[in-house]
């Protein structure tokens, strides 16, 4: 997995992409394997940013 760049300059951490991977393969219904069979680079990388801005939406709100 390629290194996805974050808004701001940051990059996500391998941790966070494959947490954001695995919740969005339980939000669909499909295993981790098959979602990233059936994805492509472009659309992970979307799913990654799209979780990791929501983290960092809900880590300001406590």
């Amino acid at each position: 997995m390629g290194r996805v760049e974050l808004p701001g300059g940051v990059y996500a951490t391998e941790s966070e992409a494959l947490t954001a991977l695995a919740a969005e393969a339980k939000r669909r219904g499909v295993s981790y394997g098959h979602l990233v069979a059936d994805t492509t680079e472009r659309e992970r990388a979307e799913i990654i940013r799209d979780y990791c801005a929501k983290k960092r939406r809900s880590g300001r709100k406590k």
